[in-house]
């Protein structure tokens, strides 16, 4: 697969539309911007749905663990406007309507696993298992859970695997050989040119969240990270 960018809408264009949602997603579709980046969680009945927090309260009307909900209590949703505050008519979709929608527009998905601590395989394989067999469109499958990635590696070899990671691994070349990685996902903070160049000759793909300044992201692409994560899919041309 081709690395990821140089724009990912995190979470779709979620600075104008409810994150998370088919509306962010086609909001940066309809921006030009060619990945989005989505979090997918599995509910207590086994659904797998798109959102990112643990439990409902910050982006929906819902209240308490996600992980203790169901696909019926969830249907009834709804979300929240990222400026406002206030409902709006999107729900929350599934995952496989997202991926349905990714390949209908052409869309590259980056899809972290926000695994439930304790049962982080269990969660990667009612993940993997929603995964087409064959992606008409280039899918990345990232997580914080290196249990989760080692899950889907055993049951989907054919996937790419990102690590998410708060600062670059010490040893890039040892968290590839251990983990099969194609790329490592970094936050902005705790990033440096010298990190991105060591990732880069171990192999792997560099992306960086969360950018929303115009100026920031720029310097990240000359340093050579391949992909920027962004609430703003036209940050770029704001510059």
């Amino acid at each position: 697969m081709t690395a990821a960018g140089p724009i990912i809408a995190h979470r779709g264009a979620s600075a104008q539309k409810p994150e998370n949602t088919i509306a962010a997603f086609e909001a940066a579709h309809a921006a030009g911007c060619r990945w989005i980046e989505l979090d997918a969680q599995v509910l207590n009945d086994g659904g797998v749905i798109v959102i990112h927090d643990h439990t409902f309260e910050r982006t929906t009307n819902g209240a308490g663990p996600v992980a203790m909900s169901d696909m019926v209590t969830v249907r009834a949703l709804r979300t929240r406007d990222p400026e406002t505050g206030d409902l709006t008519d999107e729900g929350i979709p599934t995952l496989s309507s997202a991926i349905e929608l990714c390949a209908e527009r052409d869309l590259g998905l980056i899809l972290e696993i926000k695994a439930t601590w304790g049962i982080d395989a269990d969660d990667a394989c009612a993940v993997a298992d929603l995964l087409p067999a064959s992606p008409e469109f280039p899918i990345m499958v990232t997580s914080f859970s290196v249990t989760a990635l080692r899950t889907v590696a055993e049951t989907r070899p054919d996937i790419d695997l990102g690590l998410a990671s708060l600062r670059p691994p010490r040893d890039p070349s040892a968290a590839k050989a251990v983990l099969g990685l194609s790329a490592i996902h970094c936050n902005a903070e705790w990033t440096t040119a010298h990190d991105i160049a060591a990732m880069h000759a171990a192999g792997l793909d560099v992306a960086i969240a969360t950018i929303n300044d115009a100026t920031l992201a720029r310097r990240f692409l000359n340093d050579g990270a391949d992909g920027i994560m962004t609430d703003w899919p036209k940050l770029l041309e704001s510059e």
